[in-house]
Formats: structure tokens, sequence, C-alpha cells
């Protein structure tokens, strides 16, 4: 493939600008800021594209044009086997648009459907990248470079696919691998702390529940007691009722014996002034009689023991009286107190009684409520805490198995360090096949960069530099800066031939030299026109140019000035 033609009509700062190439070694010259870089982005760009990205500062957005961004497009044309093709994009996320047309039948095709990746031959941007898209290694030491060539080793040359990157699909899946790592351990943190609330959580209703069984037994055993209590009164209730009949017998009689006495008593009194009113009533009809017989009363004796009779008389009747009013006295005081001869108990006494033994019932009644009430409360309490204990040991149960996501995520863990050990056996595989090609490869260009001073360089399983000088193997980092930059200049060339194989992509070079000194350059230009391919050099210095002359070596100048 070779570039004939670039026109660019809006990219970064290069606006209505047209370039023409030319096969072999194309120099494109000028000072800083005055648009190299831009030039040689817009080219990476048409072959492979160029895709907005997301919160970062990325090629799109760093020559996207500010005033027009729908103008942000270009075109070139190329050939391949001799067949030229024009090419066309619109960079615009909004209005991206491709034209892709064989300019020797006029043939439509399409860049959607892969008719330009087969033209380049299957390389995409990241395979170009790492082989042929050659930039200035940097400002770093020998071991950092090192470093970095056992890196792009793994990345370009591990793989017989060339759509297949190694090392970046290592780093890819190491990196997906931490974030699922992290994230199934935040998930399990979450768990071990949700687990440790909830034995917390336990042990306070262990507690409680303990709390609520001891008030509950001694809830039960109030409640007996107070039956027991309420019974008692229940009981002496009926032992009152019982002793107040039989006191009612017992005074019921004791009336009726001293009714009779009194009856007796009166009968007596009445039979004594009975007697004595007699004795008085003889005594006075004698005292008559003997007067009368004597002829004479003696008037004063007479009279006399008439007034006694008479007296005695009335006490007769005074003694009756009495006794009878005596008795009528008791009978009253009987009934007063509640002892009527008529056996019946006094209705206001039980009335009184009832009503204290119902006060002490109710009040006793009352407690059992209270009790009954707060039992039933307590109850209710510890079947609540009994079930939410049966939940959360449910609930803890099942923390200690893997729910979905964390089987999801240790599946995806582990098939993410299958696809890894895969990736690896692969690369293992495709070093061996292409082990002895790959060290020939290296070997050859660096022993013609170095001019024989390194003859043999050597690949080993994990990427790294083995070079052989005079039969002595060397460590890397124990090169100079400059035979370091050879032997990155040498790796890429020599990978890219190996993947690339017969695909003749043009070599992009940006500054690649500026750390080479004389001797290096004019090594390195040598090797690169025996390439038979486009070879497109950025540069802001004239050397490559004055060496390039002053080899004899042909080139196509393009000057870019400073707008």
């Amino acid at each position: 493939m070779q570039i004939r033609e670039a026109k660019v009509y809006h990219f970064g700062k290069l606006e209505k600008c047209e370039f023409a190439f030319a096969p072999g070694i194309n120099v494109i010259y000028g000072e800083n800021e005055a648009g190299k870089s831009t030039l040689h982005t817009f080219l990476t760009a048409m072959l492979f594209g160029m895709e907005k990205g997301r919160g970062r500062k990325d090629d799109y957005q760093r020559y996207e044009p500010w005033h027009a961004p729908s103008y942000y497009c270009g075109a070139i044309r190329f050939q391949v086997d001799e067949k030229p093709f024009y090419l066309e994009r619109n960079f615009y996320h909004k209005e991206k648009r491709e034209i892709l047309r064989n300019e020797a039948d006029g043939e439509e095709m399409s860049v959607a459907y892969g008719d330009l990746a087969m033209l380049l031959g299957g390389i995409d941007k990241e395979t170009f990248g790492n082989t042929y898209d050659i930039p200035q290694s940097g400002a770093v030491t020998g071991k950092e470079l090192t470093s970095m060539l056992s890196e792009y080793l793994s990345d370009a040359a591990e793989s017989g696919d060339r759509s297949i990157h190694v090392a970046r699909a290592k780093d890819l899946l190491t990196t997906k691998r931490k974030v699922l790592n992290a994230d199934l351990k935040k998930l399990q943190e979450e768990k071990q702390g949700r687990k440790q609330m909830l034995l917390m959580e336990q042990e306070l209703l262990d507690r409680d529940s303990m709390g609520l069984r001891e008030n509950i037994k001694k809830a039960k055993e109030q409640l007996a007691q107070a039956e027991i209590s309420y019974r008692k009164v229940l009981d002496m209730g009926k032992q009152a009722c019982v002793q107040q009949n039989v006191m009612g017998t017992v005074v019921e009689t004791e009336c009726r014996g001293e009714t009779s006495i009194g009856q007796k008593r009166q009968r007596g009194a009445v039979a004594a002034g009975g007697i004595l009113a007699i004795v008085a009533l003889v005594g006075m009809l004698w005292s008559w009689s003997g007067a009368v017989a004597k002829g004479g009363f003696e008037t004063q004796f007479w009279i006399l023991q008439s007034i006694l009779g008479i007296v005695l008389l009335g006490g007769c009747f005074g003694l009756v009286k009495g006794l009878l009013g005596l008795n009528k006295k008791r009978g009253a005081s009987n009934a007063s107190q509640g002892t009527e001869p008529s056996g019946v108990i006094n209705p206001e006494l039980e009335e009184a009684g009832r009503t204290e033994r119902d006060a002490v019932a109710e009040a006793l009644g009352a407690e059992q409520s209270q009790v009954a009430q707060m039992l039933a409360m307590l109850s209710d309490a510890l079947d609540e805490k009994e079930t939410r204990l049966y939940n959360l040991k449910e609930e803890l149960q099942a923390l200690e198995l893997p729910d979905g996501r964390e089987r999801e995520l240790s599946q995806d863990i582990q098939a993410l360090e299958l696809a890894t050990e895969e990736i690896e056996r692969l690369a293992r595989e495709f070093c061996e096949e292409i082990e002895d090609s790959l060290n020939e490869e290296v070997s050859r260009y660096v022993s013609a960069i170095t001019e024989g001073k390194y003859d043999s360089v050597r690949v080993d399983e994990k990427g790294e530099l083995r070079v052989l000088t005079d039969g002595k193997e060397i460590l890397p980092d124990a090169l100079s800066r400059g035979t370091l930059e050879q032997f990155h200049l040498a790796l890429r060339l020599a990978v890219g031939n190996i993947v690339m194989k017969e695909d003749t992509m043009p070599i992009f070079l940006d500054e690649t030299f500026a750390m080479y000194d004389d001797r290096r350059l004019e090594q390195a230009l040598k090797v690169l026109t025996g390439m038979n391919r486009q070879v497109l050099i950025f540069t802001c210095q004239k050397r490559e140019m004055d060496v390039l002359e002053g080899l004899g070596i042909p080139y196509h100048r393009i000057r870019m000035t400073e707008a």
C-alpha cells in the first residue's frame, strides 16, 4: 500500500491543505508547531478511523474544529496492488460519513462492511501502532526502555492473529478481574457488616426474650396466688354464713329460754301476790270479826290493822305489776338486739358482711384481671421477639451462603482467570512457533543497524532481550541509550515483517531519530531504504535530509510552514 495524496479540509490546525507523497522515503519537515504531528494523526485517522471518547482529552477532541465541528473531514488517495482508491471521511460524531471508491472502475465500496480493512490486509490501528508507526522512544533510562520493549514484544509478537494483542488483552483481563474482585470484596464486606448487625440484634433479642420469660413466670405465679386468695375469700364468706346461721339458732334458743323463765317468774310473782293478798284480807276480816265479838271496836287498833291490810294488799298488787313490767322490758330489749324468739338472722348484719366480702372479692378479681392482661401482653411480646429471632436466624444462615450476585462475580472472575491462562497458553505456543524466525529477523536488523557489533539477539519466553556479542550474553540495561534506541527500531521492524507478512503498509517515523548520532542515523536510513516500503519521516531537523543526500538516497520532501 502507498499513500499518494492527502486533502485536509479541516483537521486541527490544518485547513484546506493538500499533500502529495511519493514511493520510497518521504521527509515531512517543519519547525515545531508547524503541523507535522497533526498531519501524522490525520493520515492514521484516515486509514483506521477515529472515535469520540468520553470524559477525557483524546485525539478526537484535540483536533476537532471548535468553530465548525461538522466540517471535520478530509480525503486521501492510495493504491494497493497498483490499483487506485479514493477514501473520504467526515469525523464529526453526529454526521459520520465514509466514502470508499475504486477509481480504476468507479466501484463504490463500503468501509462499514470491511472493504477498507480488506485493502489494508486486515491490519488494525493497534497492530499498526505496535509495528510500523514508530515514535521517538522518549527520554527514558535503559531499564525503562527494556521494559517497554518487553511489553511491546508481548503485545505485538506473541500472537499469530494480528487482531489479538496479548499484553493488552492480559492487562484488560487483569484490570477487569481487579474490578470484579474489588466488587466481590465490597459485597462480602457489606454482608459481613450485615451479619455483625444481625448477631448483635440476636444477642439483644435473646436477652429480651429471657427477661420476658422471667416476667411471664412471675406473672403466672402472681396470677395463681391471686386465684388462691380469691377462693379463700369465697370460702370465708361461705363459712361466715354458716356461723351466722348457727349463732342465730343459739340466740333464738336463749331467747326462748329467757321467755320461759320470765313466764315462770311472772306466775310465781302472781301467786305470791295472791297469797299475800289473801293473808292480808284474812287478817283484816279476822280483826273485824274480833272487834265485833267484843262488842266494841277498838277503833284505833282496827283502823291500824285495816290500813296495814290495805297496804299489804296494795304491795301485793304492786309486786305483781312490777314483775309483769320487768318481763315486758326484757322482751323489748331482746327484740331491739335482733334476738327475737322467731329464730331469723338479722338482715342488716348479713348484708354488711356480704358487702365486705364482695368488696374484697372484687379487689382480688381486679388484680387477677390486671395480672392476666399483663401476662397476655408479655406473651405477645415474647411471640413477636421469637418470630423475629426465627427470621433473623434464617437470614444469618442465608448470609453464610453466596447470593446470586456473589456467584455471578465469582463465575466472572473464574472465567477471566481461565481466559488469561488460555491467552498465555496460546502466546507460549505461538512464541514457540515463531521463536526461531523472530530471533533470526531481530538479529538481522540489529546486526544491520549496529554494523555487526551485536550479531545475535534473542527474545526469551518472557519477552525479555538476551543480547549476545563475542559469545557472551549482555544484560540489556548494561547497553547504552543509543544502542537501546537501535534495538527498539530493529524490534519493531522485525516484528512488523513477521506480523504483516506480505502486506506492505507504509512506515511512519515521528521524530524517531532525535536521539540518534549521525553514524547510527546513517545505518538506520540504509536499512529503511532496503525494505522497499513507503517511509514517512516526520522531523523538525534537517539531519535526515542531509544524511540521505550524503548517502545519495533519493527522497521526497514535504515542507510544512507554521500557519
